[in-house]
């Protein structure tokens, strides 16, 4: 198993989807009537936080120089991380608007 076939396309998806998310709330939390008033906007939020943490934590483990025993368990963690952040942020989006 090569590290670089798993690495490179994983840390270049989490860059753009961090992007993505990091641009999102940053848009939304600077207009001037930004409120979290309703439960929808505390779902949305909670979950765009919660995506970034579990991508930034993947995105932390495919970089990391270390080099683990059993590699086929480290990275499928890591994959779990990373298909959490993604099914976190977006799932709390499509939640909200029914909300």
């Amino acid at each position: 198993m090569e590290i670089k076939d798993y690495r490179q396309p994983m840390v270049t998806s989490i860059g753009v989807i961090l992007g993505f998310l990091m641009g999102f709330l940053g848009q939304w939390v600077t207009e001037p009537a930004f409120h979290l008033g309703s439960g929808a906007d505390y779902i949305v939020f909670a979950g765009c936080l919660l995506g970034v943490v579990l991508l930034l934590v993947a995105l932390y483990r495919m970089l990391a120089p270390a080099q683990p025993q059993d590699m086929t368990r480290y990275y499928t963690r890591t994959l779990r991380l990373y298909m959490g952040g993604i099914v976190v942020a977006f799932s709390s989006m499509v939640v909200s608007a029914f909300v």
